[in-house]
Order: C-alpha cells, then structure tokens, then sequence
C-alpha cells in the first residue's frame, strides 16, 4: 500500500471527495478523516438571479421563511477541509452515529455507551467537531440549524459528571431546520358515539351537546431538509365537504377557523336519514337483544320514546340480560330473564320474566308481571308471584306474589299473596287462601326512612340539650360567683357619674364583663330552648307518624272464608296485631282503647 499524501480542497460533497481521495491514492475511504479548516453558505432566492454569500449564520437575517420554504429556494455550501489518515483520539472514543426523522429536517446523535467521554478540557469542542465531520460525511448541512449543539453537549457532560459513564444509547438533538407542516385532511367526527360509553344503539344527547364536528381541510407548509433539500408538503384530502346535512330544527352549527361544530338543539337521539342528520324523539324496532341492537341507554333525563313491536310470539321482545334506559317505553312483547329496565314511563303488552328488573319513576302499564318493579304508580292486570313496589298499585288478578304500596286495589285475589300497604288495601273478591293482608309503616321506604330520621333528630337534640343544660348551670353558677358584688359597683359608679367625679377603669371593666357574660348565657339558654321546641316538634311529628296504623283501611267486598289472615303491625312497637276473619266484613281497621290497639270490624 502506497503512502497517503493529505491533501487540501474545497468540496460540495465531503463523503464524495474522501471517496475520490482514497481511490486516487488507493487506500480503502474508511482509513480516511478530514479536517473543517471553514466554510460558507450560499443561496440563491426565488427573485434573485446571482449567489448570495450568506453572512450571518440565521438564514432569516437575509431572506425570510416563506422564501426558505419554497421549491424555488436553492442552498448550498462550500467546505474547505484537509484529507488526512484516520488518527484515534488520545481522549476521545466517541462512538456515535446520525439519525433522522423522515423528511431529514431533524438531526440526533445516537451515542453508544460503550464510547470514552472524559472529563477534559477542551472534550466540548472534540464532540462538536466529531458530530460536525459526521454530518459533513452524511451529506448534511451545519451551522444552519444546529444552533443549541454546544448546550446540548454541555448537557451530556453535566450528566456523566453526575451520574458516572453511559449505561445506555443516549440521544443527543443536533437541531432541527425548517419542518415541514402536514396538511389537515377534511375528516367527520363523531362525537354522540364517543359519549356511547355502553355500547347502546342509540345515543342520547342533551340539548347542547356536541354531536357532530367537520374538521375542515387545512394547507400544510413545505419544509427545508437539514440537507439543505426542498421537502414539498401535498395538498389537504377534501373528501366529506358535502357529508353533513342537518335538520335545523334539532340541530344548530357554529364555525371557526378550524371546524364546524354541530350542537343538539333538543334532547333526543341522533339519527340520519336520506343523508340528513336529526334529533329524534321516538325509536321504533322489533327487538332488543345482543345480537340484533345490544342494550339501548339514553337515560331518564332525555325525551326519547322506545316502542319494540314483536311480530313473532315465540321470541322475547326485549331480550335476555339486555338493559333498557329510556323515557318512555311501549313493548307490545315480552322482556326476557334479567333484562333491566329504567324508564319514566312503561307499557308492556305481554309479560315480563320472574328475573326482570324494572324500575319506573311514574306510570307502568304491565299485562302478566312476573318479576321485579318498582314504579310510582303501577297497573297490572295479573301478577303471577312477581313483585312490586309503588306509591299506588292497580290489579285486576293476583295469584302469589308480594307487593308493597300506600295504596292497594286487587278486583280478585287468588292464593298465596303478601299483601303489604301503609294507608288502604281495596279488594273487590278473594278466591283463594293463603294470603297475607298487612298494614306495615315501615315496610314503605319513604316512610321508614322519616320516621328513622326523626328518631335520630329527637335522639341527637335531647344529647344536645343534656350537655348544653349541664354547661350552662355550671356557667351560670360561675357567674354568680364572679359577679357576687355587681349590685354594689354598679351604685358605686352612679355615684360617682353623680358627684361629676370618673367611675374607676377596674369597676367599668367589671360591669362590662358582666353584661357580655350575661348576654352569653341568655343566648346558651335560647339555644337549649330553641332545641327544646324543635325536639318537642319533631315528637310531635314522630307520634303522628306512629298512628299510621290507626288510620289504615282493609276493605273486602266479598266473603272471608277463615284462611287468609290479616296484620296490622305497629309502627313503634313493631307488635303485631292479626285475624283470620270469616263472613261477611266489609272493612277492617284498628282503634286505641285503654293503650291498646283493637280490631274494628264492620259488615
């Protein structure tokens, strides 16, 4: 092998002419290092016919962005740099290679840990100048964008001081030049559908909501590589401009710069049809079940009626294990084994499963109840060992079952029913045994649930007022003690005001203490009189509550035959007081005599 002559030149392209060098000397390129002796950047603008020498390193010093970013912008640079022999550092083993990101306006250096970094003088320079000969060989530009290079080196060694030698790749940003902007391609979102957090068929929205939104399309910006290339950016895809259509009734649009935002005007469920998208109010579908729709969940608050009309008999109408939320639902079949039901209001034509739950927060219209609801008001025209729970209950057959209301009407009572109310149990006929009529207080919620309350009032105030009345008799005690001789020192100071002469400051002081202390214990005895009537209120209140049993009514317009028995239960004591009657008793009701509760029979 020959001896390598260095040489010196000016270059366009460093790997290009290392290559050069080592094929005219023979020697393999890899042997081969150079050294940056200077350089210059040039550019030619869109306007401009000659090089311009560029004399700052920011290119925006001499020409602006726009220009930079366009295709008719030419850059290049001219490095003067002497070819040598590859020489190891005598410090430095900087082992590292070049990344970037796609279009080549980024730059990084991926630094190898198994690399020697002392800590040295002069090492922030030697790591410059071997990222500079390494972005010169990879055919990139320098001193353009690689403006914070020195401080992010500085940052490196900051951290090998603290934390010792590298332990892993560390990624160190040489910079970034003129990135390209993406466009933004027309796209529709569909906001009702990422509010469907239940996976629901449909999607109930408030007024105001956000349903829709067209993101419109955008231009991007053309960038400048750090090669010092033209990075053409292409045109924003227009492909839904025309996608949206709404009814203006239900749904209002407001626009800025980058996008048209559609609102629910009403609360409903959005839908679209023949292209235009709507609120609607109402749903009409065979079936629900997981095949077929999944559960449908709008919530009470939002006006949408659901009617399920099933044509085949042997099917469920709603099916099993779906759940069902909605204002208003009218379904003409039956609702399958734990299938859950919310609504304001309800209609079902057919029968509902022993494990159904239903709850409704007014009226529900069932034709065979065979499971759970709770409902304010509820019509049923046969209950088949289901259970209710309501303000108000209507039944035309009931055959076992429990039920639970403030009032009860049954036309015909078959066997086997618990039969629960607070004021009135109305039926028209009993055919059968077995039953259990009861008037139990506590068994309605509401009313349980106050009267528990108002113990708890009268419990915690009559606490209060035994310690505050212990208080106040040792302050007042106290008091006294302390103000034994207010009588005199009070006449001391009128006779002394008399004579023209000044009360002493000890005696003003006192009478001042005095009259705060005594104002305090007024308003500590107010406060125990002011409980004192709220306790005695809230008794008063609480023994009303307790005579509910007094005031209920049993009422049979047909014939007791001895095998169904009634119960009133009272409402403090919790004793029962019960009867199996026979013949002809047309009401039943309870009445006080001597403290103690007696039935009241009348035919």
């Amino acid at each position: 092998m020959s001896t390598f002559v260095p040489l010196t030149l000016l270059s366009t392209n460093v790997m290009l002419d290392l290559k050069k060098a080592a094929i005219a000397q023979r020697i393999p390129v890899e042997k081969l290092d150079f050294d940056l002796l200077s350089y210059e950047t040039s550019f030619q603008g869109s306007v401009d016919d000659e090089w311009q020498l560029l004399t700052q390193e920011d290119l925006l010093s001499q020409t602006t962005e726009l220009e930079v970013r366009s295709p008719h912008f030419l850059l290049r640079q001219e490095y003067q740099i002497h070819i040598r022999l590859q020489e190891p550092h005598p410090y430095l083993d900087l082992r590292f290679t070049i990344a970037t990101d796609k279009t080549k306006s980024k730059v990084i250096a991926i630094i190898d840990p198994a690399s020697t970094i002392p800590l040295k003088k002069g090492v922030q320079e030697w790591i410059k100048e071997s990222i500079i000969r390494k972005q010169l060989r990879n055919g990139l530009l320098i001193g353009l964008y690689d403006q914070n290079l020195d401080r992010e080196i500085n940052r490196l060694l900051i951290k090998i001081q603290k934390e010792g030698p590298l332990t892993l790749l560390y990624r160190l940003p040489i910079g970034d030049f003129f990135l390209p902007i993406p466009p933004i391609h027309d796209k529709v979102i569909f906001h009702y559908k990422e509010m469907n957090t239940a996976n629901s068929l449909i999607e109930g929205v408030h007024p105001g909501d956000l349903i829709l939104e067209y993101i419109l399309p955008k231009y991007g910006r053309d960038g400048r590589a750090c090669t010092g290339d033209h990075i053409a950016v292409p045109d924003p895809i227009t492909k839904y401009a025309t996608y949206i259509v709404i009814d203006p009734e239900t749904i209002k649009s407001e626009q800025n710069e980058e996008s048209i935002r559609f609102y629910a005007h009403v609360s409903g469920f959005v839908e679209r049809k023949n292209g235009v998208f709507f609120i609607s109010q109402e749903l009409q579908i065979e079936s629900a079940s997981f095949k077929r729709t999944g559960s449908i969940e709008t919530g009470l608050d939002k006006d949408v009626s659901l009617k399920i009309n099933k044509n085949v008999s042997s099917e469920d109408s709603i099916g099993m294990g779906i759940n069902i939320d909605v204002q208003k639902l009218d379904v003409s079949g039956t609702v399958g084994g734990n299938a859950k039901i919310q609504a304001c209001e309800l209609n079902i034509g057919a029968q509902t499963h022993k494990n159904s739950q239903i709850n409704v927060s007014e009226i529900a219209n069932i034709h065979l109840h065979r499971g759970n609801l709770k409902a304010r008001e509820a019509n049923i025209t046969i209950l088949e060992a289901g259970k209710v729970e309501a303000d108000i209950i209507r039944i035309q057959k009931m055959v076992g079952g429990e039920i639970i209301a403030r009032e009860i009407h049954i036309e015909t009572l078959y066997s086997n029913a618990r039969i629960i109310a607070l004021e009135s149990i109305t039926i028209q006929k009993i055919e059968g045994e077995g039953n259990n009529l009861i008037i139990d207080p506590h068994a309605i919620e509401s009313y349980h649930q106050k009267m528990t309350d108002l113990e708890i009032t009268i419990r915690d105030k009559n606490s209060r007022i035994q310690t505050q009345s212990k208080e106040f008799i040792a302050r007042k005690l106290s008091f006294k003690e302390k103000h034994s001789r207010i009588d005199q020192i009070q006449e001391r100071i009128r006779t002394k005001q008399k004579n023209g002469e000044l009360p002493a400051k000890s005696d003003i002081v006192r009478v001042q203490q005095y009259k705060t202390e005594a104002e305090t214990l007024q308003k500590n005895l107010e406060t125990i009189k002011g409980l004192e009537d709220s306790v005695q209120s809230a008794q008063e209140e609480l023994d009303k509550l307790y005579e509910a049993d007094l005031h209920a009514l049993i009422t049979h317009n047909g014939i007791y035959n001895g095998h169904n028995r009634i119960i009133f239960i009272d409402p403090k004591t919790r004793k029962e007081t019960a009867i199996s009657p026979e013949g002809k008793v047309t009401s039943i009701s309870l009445y006080l005599e001597d403290n103690e509760k007696k039935f009241l029979l009348k035919s």
